[in-house]
């Protein structure tokens, strides 16, 4: 198989497979830097959405279910991903293999499931948007959730240390 071989799809995949297992390394949690990539996409969202959302009722309903997904989604994987506390108190934080197997599912229904959702009568602008509102709704919860364990569980992990 020649690189001229693969669609565009697949190197996309490849490229998402190769950042997806950098997240099974463990490094530090910085929750104000985390927020700044789910911030440009929250911009990008809402333009796209606020042209869905002038459309019917059930494109509301759709882009509303699809930021529920997330936010759950997000829960999800914050609470299937692993915590520790440094030596300095700092966050130190590892991705769990099921949390990046659901990413993975996640965007393989946003390259390849798009056919079949619009055989639902789905239009691909509201598809679009409905991903960007699964994805950064996802984001956001999932940093959210994260710094939240960790201010309630800070003390107990530092206590453990010692």
């Amino acid at each position: 198989m020649q690189l001229s071989d693969l669609s565009f799809n697949q190197v996309v995949l490849i490229i998402i497979v190769i950042f997806l297992l950098f997240q099974l390394r463990q490094r530090k949690f910085h929750f104000w830097r985390s927020m700044i990539v789910p911030g440009l996409m929250l911009i990008v969202t809402f333009l796209f959405v606020t042209v869905e959302l002038q459309g019917p009722l059930f494109n509301t309903i759709v882009l509303f279910g699809g930021g529920v997904f997330g936010l759950l989604l997000g829960m999800i994987i914050a609470r299937l991903t692993k915590l520790k506390i440094g030596k300095n108190g700092s966050l130190l934080m590892r991705g769990s293999f099921i949390a990046m197997s659901l990413w993975f599912l996640v965007i393989l229904a946003k390259l390849y499931g798009q056919d079949t959702l619009n055989q639902w009568g789905l239009s691909s602008s509201l598809i679009l948007s409905l991903f960007l509102m699964i994805s950064v709704s996802t984001m956001i919860s999932e940093r959210i959730f994260i710094y939240y364990r960790y201010l309630r569980n800070r003390k107990e992990w530092r206590s453990k240390k010692r």
